[in-house]
């Protein structure tokens, strides 16, 4: 708390020296404008900055711009802004050795309270005095337009009331004074009515009862009177009054009678006398504002809220990082990440076939398909206790163990892997590396079941299949050294819709697809449920889905079709059965990365309309481009295992 209250008073006092220098810009034009800068200065002694940074600290970013805000920002300016808006953060808080000397704390706010009980017992006393005139006072004969009382006391007119105002006068003020002085004093009072000014002054007061202590208040308080007395003698000679009879009305109220022993009740004897009746009498005009004095005041006023907001943003930024860190170790604090308890790692050899009990080869010497991209490649098997990894590359495993198995990424569904796309940063030498690795656990949430139900591609994966993902990880944490880091940034991509056509496919009915029927679509025959498929129709691509939901489309758009991910936003549920035939172009890939595109030269079939186009034609749906935040997965360090 006491941290807290050093920073407010150090912010409030940096704004009251802000509002000073920006009245010396203002010094010849109208003591109003003045006044209101000084009010600001004061009414932010109630307004904690912090409220407005910890608003700008919680704001929520998209990934992307959160990226590239911290890269700007960097955690040294972040901290050197912390250091600037709240110096005290740490610096006045009580150690456990001042402690035990002296508990001053209690002290302290002793003292405070002492002082705010003096100010408001002389405020009291000066308002019972008031309250005593007004309950003496008699109603005068003078037409205006709020009530105007007469008093026996010798304190001079003033305005008294918060929302309710009178003008009490002192008796014998109607004899003393002519008629054209009369009328200046009460177009002064009147105008300290219209201005709110008694209001103004009483927020004041409470500013000055409470921070007492800060001779910065009282000098605030200073300029307020003499800016607000001002203000009202500027208003009495622009409605014409005359100056030298005005100046010497307020001579005969100050030789007369005394000043009001409160703020908050305006008089027409405040602030220096001398130098009003100078200022007064030199009848000089007072510039209005143009155009490049509004845009500071309003550039100033943007500022003084915006600026703590921005603050906080920036101070947010640096601490993310750590937070994040923080929160990921919150989440397990003594539980270890799961690990394998055997697990054996060697680089491929020639003769590694698909892998230990595998089925299906990948065609290839070393286990290593020619005509995948390089970096890419490797055959897992994940068994209940057991996972295998047959000629596997760091980016292979890498995407198995953090993207498919592990935390999936950001709108990247399942994907694509691929250097420089879901995962970037692979040393030249990993691009090539290949490992086998056999790893084994007695874990038994990972003695489950590893396998999906046969061909339901919406089903989640296995509780036992996800946990290797963690396993793999710390498997290359330790072994392979592994270091990575998730970056988001906004990219180009694609929201599937529905055309303004309509959606052209009916919810798939019972017996439209085969449960456990053959994985291939013969020309007018039932497709397998939940099984996904292409092939090659002349020059033409035909995508052959049996039974699945429109995500699951647009996740196979982004990963095997289109150049971009897709985000479905049709709002349709259902599973569907359909084909879409398309003509290949520039905005669509094969269907497996890497792999040479199988086009028939010598079919007479002629080609289809484009990917765009058939996919309103034949399904009802369409591509809108868009931009969205994109995670990707660097690896900022990896070495080469040690082996055993």
């Amino acid at each position: 708390m006491i941290s807290a209250l050093t920073n407010h008073l150090f912010q409030s006092t940096l704004f009251a020296i802000a509002a000073g220098l920006l009245t010396l810009a203002f010094r010849k034009n109208q003591a109003k404008v003045r006044y209101w800068l000084w009010l600001s200065a004061s009414l932010k002694f109630f307004v904690p900055f912090s409220l407005l940074i910890g608003i700008g600290s919680q704001l929520e970013w998209t990934p992307a711009a959160q990226k590239l805000a911290t890269q700007v920002v960097g955690p040294a300016i972040s901290f050197t802004v912390e250091q600037i808006s709240e110096p005290f953060a740490q610096a006045v808080t009580p150690t456990s050795s001042m402690a035990g000397h002296m508990d001053w704390f209690p002290v302290t706010l002793a003292i405070w309270v002492c002082g705010f009980l003096a100010i408001v017992l002389i405020r009291s006393r000066a308002w019972l005095r008031i309250r005593d005139a007004i309950r003496a006072s008699q109603p005068a004969t003078i037409p205006a337009a709020v009530e105007i009382r007469v008093s026996q006391g010798l304190v001079e007119p003033g305005v008294v009331g918060l929302f309710h105002p009178i003008l009490l006068l002192p008796e014998g003020i109607v004899e003393r004074l002519t008629r054209s002085q009369l009328e200046a004093v009460l177009a002064h009072e009147l105008c300290h009515i219209r201005r709110r000014d008694n209001l103004c002054a009483s927020l004041h007061m409470i500013v000055e009862a409470v921070f007492w202590f800060h001779p910065l208040v009282w000098w605030i308080g200073a300029r307020l009177v003499e800016e607000r007395e001002r203000a009202c003698d500027e208003e009495v000679l622009r409605l014409g009054n005359q100056a030298s009879v005005y100046a010497d009305a307020i001579l005969h109220v100050c030789k007369l009678y005394l000043e009001s022993p409160l703020a908050c009740v305006s008089g027409v004897a405040g602030s220096d006398i001398r130098r009003r009746i100078e200022i007064i009498m030199s009848n000089r005009g007072v510039q209005g504002l143009n155009r490049a004095k509004k845009f500071l005041l309003v550039a100033a006023g943007m500022a003084a809220v915006l600026s703590p907001v921005m603050i906080g943003i920036v101070m947010g930024l640096g601490h993310a990082p750590a937070a994040q860190a923080q929160s990921t170790a919150q989440q397990s604090p003594t539980a270890p990440a799961p690990k394998f308890d055997v697990a054996s790692i060697k680089p491929c050899q020639p003769g590694d076939g698909p892998g230990r009990g595998g089925s299906g080869d990948m065609g290839a010497k070393n286990g290593v398909n020619p005509n995948m991209p390089e970096g890419v490649g490797g055959y897992f098997r994940a068994s209940p206790g057991r996972l295998d990894v047959t000629c596997g590359s760091i980016l292979t495993m890498v995407d198995f163990a953090y993207v498919h198995n592990g935390a999936p990424l950001l709108n990247n569904p399942g994907g694509p892997m691929r250097e420089g796309e879901s995962i970037m940063g692979v040393p030249k030498w990993a691009m090539s590396a290949r490992y086998t690795i056999h790893a084994e656990t007695d874990d038994p949430v990972a003695n489950g079941p590893t396998q999906r139900p046969p061909r339901d591609l919406g089903a989640p994966l296995p509780a036992a299949t996800l946990l290797y993902g963690p396993m793999l990880q710390r498997l290359l944490e330790e072994r392979f050294h592994l270091k990575i880091r998730r970056v988001a940034e906004e990219a180009p991509m694609y929201a599937l819709t529905v055309a303004k056509s309509g959606f052209k496919l009916k919810p798939m009915q019972e017996g439209d697809c085969i449960p456990d029927g053959p994985p291939e679509w013969p020309a007018g025959g039932r497709p397998a449920c939940n099984w996904t498929g292409w092939d090659v129709n002349g020059p033409n691509r035909r995508l052959l889905l049996g039974g699945v939901t429109l995500n699951v489309l647009a996740r196979d758009f982004g990963q095997l079709i289109l150049d971009r991910n897709v985000i479905d936003r049709t709002g349709i549920t259902g599973k569907f059965v359909f084909r879409l035939e398309y003509s290949p172009d520039e905005n669509t890939r094969c269907i497996f990365p890497g792999r040479p595109c199988p086009v028939d030269t010598n079919s007479d079939i002629p080609p289809a309309a484009t990917i765009f186009t058939a996919l309103e034609q034949q399904l009802g749906l369409k591509l809108e481009p868009i931009k969205g935040p994109r995670e990707h997965i660097v690896i900022d360090h990896v070495e080469p295992p040690s082996e055993n």
